[in-house]
Order: structure tokens, then sequence, then C-alpha cells
């Protein structure tokens, strides 16, 4: 791990210069990307010590280290002293020494949020909104409380989807293995059997016997070869055209498409709530908000919306435009602006679809569960 000096352009335009960890320069850009940073120029610090931290610290320890510090500075402790208390009691190394760093550049004068800046692969943009908005506003510690109850929703939506997709997932692995015994080991010995008695074998027994043999014959190439094929696709295709051919798959994939475009709603809507939760401005809120959302076509989606808001129409008009998003989420939006009581109902989405998508989910995996086992 490194540290790295860059200079670029935020998502306003503006030229900023800051310092990020990373593991080299072609990870240091993607990270930088990803949080809507253009680089100008980048280059590794020298002569300084240092991080060891590790690429990844779990969202999970994010959350609990957050909620802490928000619980102490509730109860009237000041922010370095809160920084302190809660360093001490750490025993993940990495994590200590990123929130040590963080407390050092904050005693150097930066404010909580421009130190916590410098590691945007823990702490995204949508939560150095949030932070900054709460020390402008002296609501710190109720903006980290919503930022660890936003994570925690968010851990918890993505268990609740491993846990229904573990099982298939291992059964998909068990009938593969199966299907390479097969035609590895018991097909060759059928075939040789059927071959001694001189049996006239149907047409598909044929085939299957002749896959059989090629893959016997021919392994030490089919499976480099899609191995080569595989690292092609991920290193050679640029991630833009890689995340369209993607996004077109899932898309036409009939009983899937609702599930993935209902996930992409709960991830975006979930984000955008908590934002404008925070007093985060509404334009700035979708513009971070749609960095969340994987497809490009609902991606687009809210860009457009954007743009219809930023003309003067209204958040509830602008999404009845899309065709991407329910009436539901129409209806729900269009209630909070007239309430005022806008981020409630848009958690409110969220928690809807949240619900749906696990309920689908489930049912998807109970329809498909004896033909696996078959």
């Amino acid at each position: 791990m490194g540290v790295f000096i860059y200079t670029g352009l935020n998502p306003k335009g503006k030229r900023i210069t800051g310092e990020i960890e990373g593991k080299d320069i072609k990870n240091v850009k993607k990270i930088l990307k990803e949080n809507g940073i253009f680089v100008i120029n980048l280059k590794e610090k020298k002569g300084e010590e240092k991080f060891s931290i590790p690429l990844r610290v779990k969202t999970e320890d994010i959350a609990i280290s957050i909620r802490e510090l928000a619980t102490l500075i509730n109860s009237g402790v000041p922010l370095d002293e809160g920084l302190t208390s809660l360093i001490s009691q750490m025993r993940d190394g990495k994590l200590k020494s990123m929130y040590e760093d963080i407390q050092k550049r904050i005693r150097e004068g930066k404010s909580f949020s421009e130190a916590i800046s410098r590691y945007p692969q823990y702490f995204s943009e949508m939560m150095v909104s949030m932070v900054k908005a709460g020390e402008e506003s002296g609501t710190l510690d109720l903006i980290l409380f919503r930022i660890s109850n936003f994570l925690e929703k968010k851990i918890s939506f993505r268990n609740k989807i491993l846990g229904i997709m573990t099982y298939p997932i291992l059964m998909s692995i068990v009938a593969l293995l199966v299907i390479i015994f097969i035609f590895t080991f018991v097909s060759p010995t059928i075939t040789r059997i059927f071959n001694e008695i001189s049996l006239t074998l149907p047409l598909p027994t044929i085939i299957l016997m002749k896959i059989s043999n090629f893959f016997k014959n021919f392994w030490f190439v089919v499976f480099p070869s899609i191995i080569v094929i595989f690292l092609s696709f991920k290193k050679l295709i640029p991630q833009e055209r890689k995340i369209q051919f993607i996004d077109k798959i899932r898309m036409g994939i009939p009983f899937l498409r609702d599930i993935f475009i209902k996930g992409e709603i709960v991830n975006f809507t979930r984000t955008l709530s908590t934002l404008l939760d925070g007093g985060v401005e509404i334009l700035e809120s979708l513009k971070i908000s749609e960095k969340v959302i994987y497809s490009p076509l609902i991606k687009r989606e809210v860009e457009n919306i954007r743009e219809f808001l930023s003309k003067g129409g209204s958040l509830s008009s602008g999404f009845k435009k899309s065709k991407f998003f329910p009436y539901i989420v129409t209806q729900l939006i269009d209630a909070g602006e007239k309430s005022g009581n806008l981020p409630e109902m848009i958690d409110k989405i969220a928690n809807i679809y949240e619900e749906e998508i696990t309920h689908k989910s489930t049912f998807l995996i109970r329809l498909i569960e004896p033909g696996m086992i078959l």
C-alpha cells in the first residue's frame, strides 16, 4: 500500500488536491473515478511514512465505529476526545491506524469531513457530504447516527440477499462438479461398453458421448481457453462497455429483471433519503445518489430527473416521466413533497422494495430448487 498525491476536478468542476491511499496508481485512479473526481495529475508520495492499512476495512466495523463516535459526541464529548476514546478501544489494527491518521489531520487544522475524505474507499462521497453538512449545522452527532443507520440497513439488505443466494450457489457448484465428473469418468466408461457390444444409440446419447470425448481429449485446451477469455474480458474491454454488456444481460432475464431494477431502486432511494435527511441540498443529493446505481440505463433516467429538477420541475413529476420507477414511487415522493416529509417517504420506498426483493428472491429459489436437486 502507498500514499498518492492527486490533482483533479470534483463533480462541480472545482480544482482540488489531496492525498489518498491505494495499492497502485491504477487502483487509486479507479477509487477517485468512483468518487466523481476527474484526475489531472497523480503521483506516489515519496520520502514520507506510508500507510499499512489494507485495501479493505469491513463495512460492519465502519458502521460500529461511527455509531460509537456519534454516541460520544451526543453525550457532550468533544470530537478530539471522542476519537481518542474510540481509538483506545479498537483492537483492529487497520481501523485504528486509519482513525489515528484522521485524528492527526484534525489536530493539524483539517475539519472532520476533510480528514475522512482522504479515505474514499471507506467513507463515500455521500458520507463526506453529510458530515460536512453536520459540521456546518452543528448537528454532527445526529448526522453520524444517520450514517450508521444507513450502513446498518445496507449491511442487513446485503446479508439477506447473500443468505437467500447461498444455497443455490452451492447447489450450482455441486452440479458443475458432478457434470465434470460424469463427462470425465462415467461417460467414457459407458461409451466403451456400448462400443464393445455394438449397440445402436439414440442421437442425444451420441452427442453427449462426443462432448464427453472432446472434454476428455482436449481439456488442456478448453480450460485455459476459458480462463484466457475471462481475463481478456476483464482486462481488455473498457469498464464502461463491460457494465453495459452485463446490464444488458441482467435486463434481458425475464424473471430476474424486476429484482435487479428494484435492487437499484433500494440502493438509490436509501442513499437519497439519507442525504436529504442529513441536510444535503436536493440536486447535490441526486448527483451523489446516482453513483450507487450500477445500471447505465437507470443512471441515465436519474440524470434526466436531476436535469428536469434543475429547470424548476418537481421531483415527483421528474420520476413520473421515468419508465423504470413504478407508480408507487411517484405517489410517495409526491406525498413527501406535499407534507414536507420527503426523506421519510423516500426511505419508505426503499423499505417497501427491500421486502419485495426478499420475498421474490425466496419464492424464485423455492421455485427452481426441485430442478436444481434433480
